[in-house]
C-alpha cells in the first residue's frame, strides 16, 4: 500500500504513472481520493469534538445529571451519525487507496511506457559469446539479429526443430492427453527423464542459494485473504486464485490456493518488528503453485508454457531501505548465474509502467530465454523489488539501532518456473534425431547425456 502522506503530496505523479497504464485508472481515481481525504480529516475532527463534549458532559453529571443525560442522549445520537458518516467515507477512501501502484524506485528502473513493447532491454547473453554490446540493445520490440541463429546445442543435421510438446511426447516425459482426462486442460503430467530435469535443476539452485546463506521454507500452500492482499496479489488479481470451499474448511475459513509462495514466505513476518541487525532474512521456497489464467484462454495452448498448476523455486527477501536495491541486484545475478551455467540465451527485460506486473512493483526485470524453435522469447522469472508497499499493509517493520521504527522493504523474485525450464531446454538442447542433450550442468543429476 502507498504511503497515504505521498498521495496528498504528489498527487501529479501518481496520476502520470495511472495514466502511462499502470494499473486501474477506474478504480485508481486519485482526484476522488482527494477529496474523500480532506472529508475523512474534517469528520475525523468532528468526531473528536464530540468526543471532548461527551467527556465534558460526564463531568456536568456530577452537577447536574438530570441536564447531563438530556445532552448524553443528543451527544450519544450526533456520535452514531458521525461515525456512520466517517465509515461510509474510509470505505471508499480504503477501496481506491488499495488500487493505486506503487512508485518506482525511479524514472529509469521503471520507464514510463504504454506496452511491454517499450520495455528496455537491459542486458543478453548468448552461449559462446557472452554479452552482447549494449549499443546493440533497444527495447523488447525490437529483434536483435545475433537470437535469430540456430541454437548452438543443435546438432548440423536438425532441419526441421520441433515443438516441446511433441518433443515431449515422443520421448515420453510430457503427457498433456492423460492429464487432460484427469483434471482437464492446462494440466500435466511431468515423467522419467522429464522429471529429472527438474530435478536436477531443483538442486542445482538448491544448492547454490544454500551458499549464500538463503533459508529453505517449506510454507501454507492454502492461506487466508488477508495474506494475498497483504502481499497485493488482492484485489487487483483476485480472479486469478483458486478459493477454496468453505464447507470443508476448519472455522468455514475462506482459503486460497497460492500462485507463488512469495504471499506465505512474507506473511511469516506479518505484524512483526525485526531488528535491523537481523536484515536482510533470504528466504526461499519450491512448491507447487496455482493460477486460474483468466485472461490468458485461448494464449499459448500447446504445451506446458501457461498452465494451471505449476512448480516453482521462489526467492524472497525482508530488508531495510538501504537494503533493497542491492538484494535486487543479487537476486537478478542468481537469475543470471542459473541460466548462464544451463547455457540458455537471454535478455533481461526491464518492465514499463504499463506491463510491471502487480501494483507492489516498484522495480522489475524479467528474464526471457530465447526459443529458437519457436522463434520467440520465454518469460523464466521475474525480479521485483516492491520497496515497502507490501510491509505497509502485511505490517513488517524494522527497529533501528537508535530505537525508531520504520517499515521493511521487501524483494521478490521467480528463482526458476520450473515447466517454462524444461521448455527452455528442449527447445535449445532438442537433435535432429529426436533426442534431447542434457546440459552439462545437469549430466550428473540425469546420469547421461542425452534424453533419447
Amino acid at each position: 500500500m502507498i504511503d497515504p502522506k505521498y498521495v496528498r503530496e504528489n498527487p501529479a505523479q501518481i496520476i502520470k504513472i495511472i495514466e502511462s497504464g499502470r494499473g486501474n485508472p477506474k478504480k485508481a481515481d486519485v482526484k476522488r481520493w482527494l477529496e474523500l481525504d480532506e472529508k475523512r480529516s474534517v469528520h475525523i475532527k468532528q468526531l473528536e469534538e464530540l468526543n471532548r463534549e461527551r467527556n465534558n458532559v460526564a463531568q456536568l453529571g456530577k452537577e447536574n445529571p438530570e441536564v447531563a443525560r438530556e445532552k448524553g442522549r443528543e451527544l450519544k445520537e450526533k456520535l452514531e451519525y458521525a461515525k456512520r458518516d466517517l465509515e461510509a467515507i474510509e470505505k471508499e477512501w480504503q477501496e481506491i487507496l488499495d488500487w493505486l501502484p506503487n512508485i518506482p524506485v525511479s524514472d529509469i528502473a521503471m520507464p514510463l511506457g504504454k506496452s511491454e513493447d517499450d520495455n528496455p532491454i537491459d542486458k543478453a547473453w548468448l552461449p559462446g559469446l557472452g554479452y552482447l554490446d549494449k549499443d546493440k540493445l533497444g527495447k523488447v520490440k525490437d529483434k536483435l539479429q545475433e537470437f535469430n541463429q540456430s541454437s548452438v546445442h543443435w546438432d548440423s543435421k536438425l532441419q526441421n526443430p520441433k515443438h516441446h510438446i511433441d518433443i515431449g511426447k515422443d520421448l515420453k516425459i510430457i503427457d498433456n492427453e492423460q492429464s487432460a482426462i484427469t483434471s482437464g486442460s492446462r494440466f500435466t503430467y511431468i515423467r522419467g527423464d522429464g522429471a529429472l530435469l527438474q530435478y536436477g535443476i531443483q538442486q542445482l539452485l538448491f544448492s547454490e542459494l544454500l551458499k549464500r546463506g538463503f533459508i529453505y521454507q517449506i510454507p501454507p500452500l492454502l492461506v487466508k485473504h488477508d495474506v494475498l492482499y497483504g502481499t497485493s496479489h488482492f484485489p487487483e488479481g483476485i480472479d486469478q486464485a483458486y478459493k477454496i470451499d468453505s464447507y470443508n474448511t476448519e472455522n468455514s475459513e475462506e482459503l486460497y490456493l497460492v500462485g507463488s509462495s512469495e504471499p506465505s514466505n512474507f506473511a511469516y513476518f506479518m505484524g512483526k518488528t525485526i531488528k535491523e541487525e537481523d536484515l536482510p532474512i533470504k528466504l526461499f521456497a519450491y512448491t507447487s503453485c496455482f493460477r486460474s489464467e483468466v485472461g490468458s484462454w485461448g494464449r499459448d495452448v500447446r504445451g506446458i508454457k501457461r498452465v494451471h498448476q505449476f512448480d516453482k523455486i521462489e526467492m524472497n527477501i525482508v530488508c531495510t531501505p538501504k537494503q533493497s536495491s542491492e538484494m535486487f541486484s543479487e537476486l537478478l545475478s542468481i537469475n543470471e548465474w542459473l541460466l548462464q551455467i544451463l547455457e540458455l540465451p537471454y535478455r533481461l527485460a526491464r518492465k514499463c509502467t504499463s506491463d510491471g506486473g502487480y501494483l507492489a512493483s516498484a522495480e522489475q526485470i524479467d528474464p526471457e530465454v530465447w526459443l529458437p524453435a519457436q522463434q520467440e522469447f520465454m518469460e523464466v522469472g521475474t525480479d521485483t523489488n516492491t520497496t515497502d508497499f507490501q510491509a505497509r499493509r502485511l505490517n513488517i517493520k524494522v527497529a533501528k539501532r537508535d530505537g525508531s521504527k520504520l517499515y521493511a522493504h521487501t524483494v521478490n523474485d521467480t528463482g526458476v518456473a520450473m515447466g517454462r525450464m524444461i521448455i527452455a531446454i528442449i527447445d535449445n538442447y532438442q537433435q535432429s534425431d529426436g533426442s534431447v542433450k542434457v546440459p552439462k550442468a545437469l549430466v550428473k543429476y540425469l546420469g547421461k547425456e542425452y534424453i533419447k
